[in-house]
This record gives C-alpha cells, sequence and structure tokens, in this order.
C-alpha cells in the first residue's frame, strides 16, 4: 500500500465565506433571525437564519445566508441533485456548482469576485475564503474488518485513532475542531444504513476533513491555492501515513474446523503435547502437514510465512462523468 498515488480525489464538502466589496449594496436573503435580547429590552446579538435548499429527489440539502455584506454557503455541492455520494467531483467543479445556485439565490448582488480575493494582503482585502473542505478517495479491499483493525494501530502526525461506526477515526475527539480530522469507513454499509460495516469485500473510503483554521494556516483558504492537483497533494499527505505500510490477514480458513483449533493454539505458544494423547497427536500433526504447518518444533515467524497474504486494497475512480 506505501506506493499507492490517490489519483482519484474528491472534495466531499464544502464551506465557504464570501466578503462583498465595501460600500456596494447587495441584496439580503430573509431567513430569519435570532435574537438575544437582555433584560432591559436591548438586543444584545442577532444570528440570522440558514436558507436551506433541499432536493427531494436525492434527500440532500445545502445552505445559504446573506446580510448583505458576506454570503454564506456550506453543504455536500457535489452530492446535491444525485442519487448518492459514492463519486463526486474536484474541489475547482463543486465551488462552480455552488456559485451557480448562488447566482441564482440572489440575483442582483456584485459576484463579479466570487471565487477570487482582491488586494491581497492589505487592510481593504475581501473576496472568498474557503472555511471547510473535506476530500475523500474510494478504495476495494476484500478484508475491510481485518484492514480497519490495523489501521486503527497507526498514527497520523501524534493522532492515535479511535474506533468510529465504522471503522477509525483520527482527531474526532481534540478540541481543535477547526483544524483536521480523519476517518476510514465502509462507505457501501454507510450508504445501506447498516449497523455494522461489511467484513469482508467492500468498498471503504478515507476522508480528510479540513477545518477553517488549517486552511488558514496552510494558505489554503483560498480558492487560487487549489491549483495543480493540490487536492492530491494535500490529501495524500494524511492517507500516506494510514496506508504507509501493507495490511496483511492470517490464512486458517483453509484449514478445516477440526484441526484449525489446534493450529491457532500451536501458533499462540501451546505445545499441543501438553493436551493431547500421543496417538492424537500424531495424527493431528501427519493432517496439519498437509497444510504448510509442523506443529513438531515452537512457532516463528519463518513458519507463518505460507500462512499469511497481504490484504488487497486498491484506489477506485471516484469521479463523476459529468458536473451537472
Amino acid at each position: 500500500m506505501h506506493d499507492m498515488k490517490f489519483n482519484s480525489v474528491i472534495c466531499d464538502w464544502l464551506s465557504f465565506r464570501h466578503d462583498f466589496q465595501p460600500y456596494t449594496e447587495n441584496p439580503v436573503l430573509e431567513a430569519g433571525k435570532i435574537l438575544k435580547i437582555d433584560r432591559n429590552g436591548v438586543i444584545e446579538n442577532e444570528i440570522q437564519q440558514w436558507e436551506q435548499i433541499k432536493c427531494s429527489s436525492s434527500d440532500t440539502s445545502i445552505r445559504i445566508k446573506c446580510d448583505g455584506k458576506h454570503i454564506w454557503f456550506q453543504g455536500n455541492i457535489g452530492r446535491f441533485r444525485e442519487a448518492n455520494n459514492l463519486q463526486g467531483h474536484t474541489l475547482q467543479q463543486c465551488f462552480d456548482k455552488a456559485a451557480t445556485f448562488i447566482r441564482a439565490f440572489l440575483p442582483g448582488a456584485d459576484l463579479r469576485f466570487l471565487g477570487t480575493t482582491v488586494r491581497d494582503g492589505t487592510i481593504g482585502e475581501y473576496g472568498t475564503y474557503l472555511t471547510r473542505v473535506d476530500l475523500a478517495a474510494n478504495f476495494h479491499t476484500d478484508e475491510y474488518l481485518q484492514l480497519s483493525n490495523q489501521l486503527a494501530s497507526r498514527r497520523i502526525g501524534q493522532r492515535v485513532a479511535r474506533i468510529g461506526k465504522y471503522g477509525p477515526t483520527w482527531g474526532y475527539d481534540t478540541k481543535r475542531g477547526q483544524y483536521w480530522k480523519a476517518k476510514l469507513y465502509d462507505k457501501l454499509a454507510e450508504l445501506g444504513g447498516l449497523r455494522t460495516p461489511h467484513p469482508k469485500a467492500t468498498t471503504a473510503r478515507f476522508e480528510v476533513q479540513l477545518g477553517s483554521e488549517y486552511l488558514r494556516q496552510k494558505g489554503l483558504n483560498k480558492l487560487i491555492n487549489w491549483k495543480n492537483d493540490m487536492e492530491k497533494i494535500v490529501y495524500g499527505k494524511f492517507a500516506s501515513q494510514a496506508f504507509a505500510e501493507n495490511a496483511t490477514v492470517e490464512t486458517w480458513t483453509d484449514i478445516p474446523t477440526r484441526l484449525r483449533q489446534h493450529a491457532i493454539m500451536w501458533r499462540d505458544g501451546v505445545d499441543p503435547k501438553t493436551y493431547m494423547s500421543k496417538s492424537a497427536y500424531y495424527r493431528v500433526r501427519a493432517a496439519l502437514l498437509e497444510y504448510g504447518v509442523d506443529i513438531s518444533s515452537p512457532c516463528n515467524v519463518m513458519n507463518l510465512t505460507q500462512r499469511v497474504r497481504t490484504i488487497l486494497v486498491h484506489e477506485l475512480d471516484a469521479y463523476r462523468q459529468k458536473v451537472a
């Protein structure tokens, strides 16, 4: 797995804020407000509500709000009006799709600079800033449960994994919610609404959530800096740590059940002679020799070589053929 290229990385969630050019008048999206009023009747704070745009055919939604000075957008735009998000689009394609919706909902707004920034590095800078980007890729594996268990023992940066609903997660238990998180999960089990992942063959997904603080620190909060396959570079930084080494699984399933228990006990350091009669021992030894297991000598790594194989993991194409 250490030589995986991560050639098909999609954007699975996109959030951004667009600041209008100062001193321009723009329409307000009236979706309501939540007011905080003190005991004297003075308004302390106003929180504008999101306009939620639902797509009944695919049970998805995106959210937009605008106060005349800023636009906020969030959602899995790649999935919007699609049957599922097994496949998706690049970050630029997702932004273009989001921009189409914004222009439809805010006719008359000054959107000339949507997707860009103006007067960079000055006090008068304005434009579009990414606040959350989720990157994902799909993988086929023939042993998901074993793969999940082994990746759960690996660190990404300084973060150790915890077990989530469908697989290991990194960073979901930290207080730095605006930095980064990552997870491995059974995508087919999630789409099917299953309570547990498939133990054997399935489509797995490794996903990285990049929060506003991470994007700002790395200079990735501006769309222009996502050119030249930056999705693959950033995603590979995290995924290459999780998939740094080949995951393996012991193949004992070809050994009949009545013999397998003896082979496993021998592997775990138990001398078969201590719990079997002499005649039974020689019968079991002769039978296991046919499967390449010799219980007459202590188990070591070389004895197990023939009983270990690499878990199959290869990347799948995750791009949709056409952008709506």
